[in-house]
């Protein structure tokens, strides 16, 4: 509620003894003992009139505007341009946003999984540190052999497939990384939307 007095609105607080009443009993408190000071006042509702905030813009002072026929208050504020500090602190925060979101999908896209020969392979942290400290030993002893538990169950792998399930691995997690370098380019350079964070990631196979 806005108060309205002399045909000219302004921002007051609704006194203790005028609150409960119904909104249309303070459209007009002619009504009121002149003792309260409030019999030439009126509190009407607000309507807030601002449109869409323009490019390198913010809200600046309230504009407070009589609806007579109404009875309303239409309140607007002025639009102003932002300085070149404001800018960059602005920028600055969106950028850091957009690095978590992007962090985060690429977390997801990394840890999703991926096959070697039609093997499902665990692709999370845990697992890409046994599978790099497996293709080690494969490498150091190439009749070294292990039986390796994929998310299908256990298997069987010689050196050699070791070394190909921990190349899989590395390209398809490097794979994520790389997408998540391309779109920190994007949000540097302003490109970035909402789409491009759910498009070019490795894709886990169905």
């Amino acid at each position: 509620m806005v108060r309205v007095e002399s045909g000219k609105a302004s921002r007051a607080d609704l006194p203790d003894f005028l609150k409960g009443l119904a909104p249309e009993s303070l459209l007009d408190l002619s009504w009121t003992d002149p003792a309260l000071g409030v019999r030439g006042s009126a509190w009407w509702p607000e309507e807030n009139g601002d449109g869409e905030l323009g490019a390198d813009k913010k809200w600046g002072a309230e504009v407070l505007t009589l609806d007579t026929e109404r009875k309303v208050v239409l309140v607007t504020r002025k639009q102003v341009a932002m300085t070149a500090a404001e800018k960059a602190a602005r920028d600055s925060v969106a950028a850091a946003e957009w690095a978590d979101r992007i962090a985060a999908r690429r977390w997801l896209a990394e840890t999703s999984g991926t096959t070697f020969d039609g093997m499902p392979i665990d692709t999370g942290r845990d697992s890409q540190g046994l599978i790099t400290g497996a293709a080690l030993a494969a490498m150091l002893d190439p009749a070294y052999s292990v039986r390796w538990k994929t998310v299908a169950g256990f298997v069987d792998l010689t050196a050699q497939q070791i070394i190909g399930v921990a190349s899989a691995v590395r390209t398809f997690v490097q794979a994520s990384f790389d997408r998540e370098a391309v779109l920190l380019g994007a949000v540097a350079d302003g490109s970035i939307t909402a789409e491009m964070l759910e498009e070019g990631w490795p894709m886990h196979p169905e």
